[in-house]
This record gives structure tokens, C-alpha cells and sequence, in this order.
């Protein structure tokens, strides 16, 4: 069995066994939780348990301080703004510079932690706690899947550098952080409703960074489609027996499906950013699905709304790739442009 393989497998019975914990534990929002195990388990080399349960229990007591946000959010605004939209830069610089997992869960603490504050302290609590639950739990699952499955020794793959990147990071962070604080300041108005768009506007704006201004629209906008037809599989073949077992059984053969292409083992031309974007898309959609459905609401209706809603926010990136693109290229000299400098 080849490395990729076994990657394959760990990732699907890491998402199984995660699904397990997180809708079991009965926190609120448990498929943030799947979120967060999912971007541990991507990870090529697994975090030591110690290192993994340290690190989930430092971040989440960091996602809770997220909630100070709050007073500082309801009596100074515009200094709550500047002070996100500084923390937004400083933490996409981070994940640029290769530490892509912890800046984005930091991210997701600066922008998602006070607006939950904004309905209800115990909510924002509750998220920071379940994300904490995810961390820890795909690093405990990560360690055991890597003993089921151990990888091979490869002699070649050590030495490999990481790709430069197209543009300054400078630039990139700062295009991120404006691809962001819009819906940021939308979701001021209705937190409940734009949670779930602040997480997908986030994905959106690390994915854009590396993207061209000609694939951005083409895979920003495909990749959300692709998550909700994702998330309409779930929900059918959950359906068919609603239970837990059910629950976390479908998110590992599905989550198996995505890793696979992810992977690169089964061909597809789109890159595995593509893939990892779409299957977090199908758990936003998916995770408020399985809500309205305990609540009585109409399931199909308010799922269309969030997908209108998720498609929008991608046409919104692409815009800001394009336009900002644009912007840059006008201001350059002549010179600059003929050599593509």
C-alpha cells in the first residue's frame, strides 16, 4: 500500500471517528469541530499527542479571550474594526510564510468567536470549546490511524522545497484581509445568519492567494457548487437511517471520496485546494442542515438560502482578485507591465 493510500485512509477514519465525538459531545456547532479535524488531519506530518492537546487547549483558551472582543465591538466600533483587520493581516502573513493550519484556526477565533459574543456569550464559549474538541480530537485520531496505517519511508520527498509564491505577501495578506472584513461587517448586522459566510468568506480568501486571476472565478465559485452537491449526498444517504452511526459513517466514505481526489490519486484538473474548499463548503451547509432539522424548519429552503448565499460571497472574491488585480497592474509603470514584473 503506497503512502497516498494510507494518507487516504487516515484522513476518512480520522473524519469517522471525529464525527463521532464532536455530534456525540453535544456542544454547539459540532461540524466546526469536524472543520478543525479535518485541517489537522490534511496536515503531512501528525502533531505528538502532548504537542496536539497542548496546542488544542492553548487555542482554545485563546478563542474564548476572543469573546473581550465583544464590549469592544458593541461600545467602539471602529476601533474593534481597525484592530481585527490589523490581527486579519498579521495572521494571513502567518499562514503565507507556511503555517497555514494555526493561522487559520487563529483566524477563525479573531473573526468568528466575538460575533457569536454578539448573540450570546455561552454560544461563542461553546464554538470556542467545540473547535478546541476538534483540534485535539483529529490529532488523538491522527496518531492512531497513523499506527493502523504507518506510512513508508520515503527517501526523496524530504528534501523537496515549497513553491514561491506569484506575488508579495504583503500583498496577498492585504488582499485576503479585504476579501474578508466586508461580509465581517455584514454579519454585524445578523450574526446568527452570517456565521456559517464568515467561515466560507475565510476559506475563500486563503484559497484565492493562490490562485490566478484567471482560475480564481472558475474555482471559487465551482469549488462551492461542488460543496453543495456534496452536502446533498449527505443528507439524502443520511435519510436512509438518521442516526449517529449513520452520521459519521457517510462522513468518512465521503470524506474518503474528497481525499482521494485531494490526494491526487483519482485524476482530476483541479488542485487539491479545490477539493479541500469544497468539502469544508459541504460541511458548512451540511452541520446548520442537520439544525433546521431538529428545529422544524424547511431544511431544502434555508440550505438555498445558505448556498445563494456562499455562491454570492465566492462571485465577491473573484470580483476582489479581479479588481484589485486590475488596480495593481494600472499603477505600475509601463515598463513593469510589458516584462510581468
Amino acid at each position: 500500500m503506497h503512502n497516498a493510500d494510507r494518507a487516504v485512509l487516515r484522513i476518512g477514519s480520522g473524519i469517522a471517528v471525529a464525527a463521532l465525538v464532536c455530534y456525540g459531545v453535544g456542544l454547539p456547532m459540532p461540524h466546526l469541530g469536524c472543520i478543525m479535524a479535518w485541517i489537522v488531519l490534511c496536515q503531512g506530518k501528525p502533531l505528538p499527542i502532548r504537542k496536539g492537546v497542548i496546542v488544542g487547549l492553548v487555542l482554545m483558551a485563546t478563542m474564548i479571550g476572543g469573546v473581550l472582543m465583544v464590549p469592544l465591538l458593541t461600545h467602539y466600533p471602529l476601533p474593534a474594526l481597525l484592530l481585527t483587520g490589523l490581527l486579519l493581516y498579521r495572521l494571513m502573513l502567518m499562514g503565507l510564510s507556511g503555517k497555514g493550519a494555526q493561522s487559520m484556526l487563529l483566524i477563525v477565533a479573531i473573526a468568528i468567536i466575538p460575533i457569536a459574543g454578539l448573540i450570546e456569550q455561552p454560544l461563542a464559549i461553546g464554538i470556542a470549546q467545540m473547535m478546541g474538541v476538534g483540534i485535539i480530537t483529529g490529532t488523538l485520531v491522527n496518531r492512531l490511524t497513523l499506527a493502523l496505517f504507518p506510512p513508508q519511508p520515503a527517501a526523496a520527498a524530504a528534501g523537496k522545497a515549497a513553491p514561491p509564491l506569484p506575488e508579495s505577501p504583503h500583498y496577498l495578506a492585504l488582499r485576503a484581509v479585504l476579501i474578508v472584513l466586508p461580509v465581517w461587517l455584514l454579519a454585524l448586522s445578523n450574526p446568527a445568519f452570517y456565521i456559517p459566510a464568515i467561515m466560507k468568506t475565510v476559506m475563500l480568501a486563503q484559497q484565492a492567494n493562490t490562485l490566478s486571476v484567471k482560475t480564481a472565478g472558475r474555482e471559487l465559485v465551482l469549488s462551492t457548487l461542488m460543496g453543495a452537491l456534496l452536502a446533498a449526498g449527505l443528507w439524502f444517504g443520511l435519510s436512509i437511517w438518521p442516526s449517529l452511526l449513520m452520521l459519521a459513517l457517510w462522513l468518512g466514505l465521503l470524506s474518503l471520496w474528497v481525499a482521494r481526489r485531494m490526494i491526487r490519486l483519482a485524476a482530476t484538473r483541479f488542485p487539491p485546494s479545490f477539493w479541500s474548499n469544497a468539502w469544508i463548503t459541504c460541511l458548512i451547509l451540511f452541520g446548520p442542515a442537520i439544525q433546521d432539522s431538529a428545529s422544524g424548519k424547511d431544511v431544502w429552503m434555508a440550505s438555498a438560502m445558505r448556498c445563494s448565499l456562499y455562491i454570492v460571497v465566492a462571485l465577491y472574491g473573484w470580483a476582489c482578485v479581479a479588481l484589485l488585480e486590475r488596480w495593481r497592474a494600472s499603477g505600475r509603470p509601463a515598463v513593469d507591465i510589458i516584462s510581468g514584473d
